[in-house]
C-alpha cells in the first residue's frame, strides 16, 4: 500500500522539520529573547508529528508494509536532530514510488 508509506514520508520529514525549528529556533529565541511563543507552539507540534510518526509507523510494521528495520531507524531518526532527514533518505531508498 504505498498511500501509507507515503504517509510515513511525509510524517517524517514534518517531524524533522518541527524538530530542527523547535531547536534551532524556537529554544534559542525563548531563552536569549525571553520570546516563549515558539516553544509554545512548535513544542506540541512536535509531539503531535511524532505520536503521529510512530502511531503511522507502527501501523505499517504490523501490517507488513515496513521492514522491521527501516520501521526501527524512522522511531530512532525522529529522536536526533537530523535522524529524520537520514531515515527519511532510507524509506525512499528502499521503496522509490515515494519520490514526490
Amino acid at each position: 500500500m504505498p498511500s501509507h508509506r507515503k504517509l510515513l514520508y511525509w510524517l517524517a520529514f514534518s517531524d524533522g522539520l518541527a524538530l530542527l525549528a523547535l531547536i534551532f529556533v524556537a529554544v534559542p529565541a525563548k531563552y536569549l529573547l525571553d520570546q516563549p511563543l515558539g516553544v509554545k507552539v512548535l513544542g506540541p507540534m512536535h509531539g503531535a508529528l511524532f505520536l503521529s510518526l510512530a502511531a503511522a509507523t507502527l501501523s505499517a510494521l504490523v501490517r507488513g508494509l515496513l521492514r522491521p528495520g527501516l520501521a526501527a531507524m524512522l522511531l530512532v531518526g525522529a529522536l536526533l536532530p537530523l535522524g529524520a532527514f537520514f531515515a527519511d533518505y532510507r524509506l525512499r531508498q528502499a521503496y522509490p514510488e515515494l519520490h514526490p
